[in-house]
């Protein structure tokens, strides 16, 4: 059996990356999973083969900056499987550029993505994790929100941001028998996430160039921030609530000067 079993997941940014690898391994766990993605297409080339395994997926396409479409996946959830266990917050935008020149429509896209999309979730869940006795909810930080990482300064911002606002509302809900924990990744691979900052055809150096940084000498994969994830979301993590897990490799003690590249 698996740990997760009978309960009901919705995991944000899933169509691919991170996202995607919680949600096959919470569906491995036996969840029943709920992934979102405003990439529709994508959401649905990589879930079909999970779908066509049993009736334990529901993906539904979703802009997580819309608070109409945050509304829908959770009616499509409750919907779909009768109630709402687990929240995951994975979605999320990355940009660089100093401070000095970023524009308030860049600042203003990073914050609604990283940081308030995620609050706006977690407040749309939470009657429904009432009526259920509680529930887990695991927010994807990044060690850029515990680290200033120069050039990153609005993403930075936007992660320091969703760990105040998880930790909060984990003291808000606790009597609720609700937990809310988030992790803090480092530079994880086979991901998408760069892609639009750095180019498709840059990212193999620029993972190269990384990976003497972690202590333990390699990148994350998405495998290991899916099996972080999956404890803060079983009851095998059921005293813990507020904590921020690094699953970086260690990188969080190094130095955070940026590559040579």
């Amino acid at each position: 059996m698996g740990v997760l079993n009978g309960k009901t997941a919705i995991i944000t940014g899933a169509a691919s990356g991170i996202g995607f690898g919680i949600a096959r391994r919470f569906f491995e766990e036996g969840a029943n999973i709920v992934p979102c993605d405003i990439r529709g297409d994508k959401l649905e080339k990589a879930f079909v083969k999970l779908s066509q395994k049993g009736q334990r997926v529901h993906m539904v396409p979703a802009d997580v900056t819309v608070e109409d479409d945050i509304r829908e996946v959770v009616r499509e959830a409750v919907g779909k499987f009768k109630s709402i266990n687990i929240l995951v917050n994975c979605a999320g935008v990355l940009t660089f550029g100093k401070l000095e020149d970023v524009e308030l429509p860049i600042w203003d896209r990073i914050m609604r993505t990283n940081a308030y999309a995620p609050w706006r979730f977690m407040v749309a869940v939470l009657p429904e994790m009432r009526k259920a006795g509680g529930g887990s909810i695991v927010n994807i930080s990044s060690i850029n929100g515990i680290k200033a990482f120069p050039g990153m300064g609005i993403y930075c911002t936007s992660k320091a941001a969703l760990q105040m606002l998880s930790q909060v509302m984990a003291m808000e809900v606790a009597a609720d028998n609700i937990r809310v924990n988030l992790i803090l990744p480092g530079l994880v691979e086979d991901t998408e996430f760069l892609f639009p900052v750095i180019g498709e055809e840059n990212v193999t150096e620029f993972y190269d160039s990384l990976r003497p940084i972690h202590p333990l000498g390699r990148n994350a994969k998405p495998k290991d921030v899916a099996d972080a994830a999956l404890f803060l979301a079983s009851e095998q993590s059921g005293f813990i609530t507020g904590a921020l897990l690094n699953v970086d490799g260690g990188r969080h003690m190094a130095t955070n000067r940026p590559p040579a590249t």
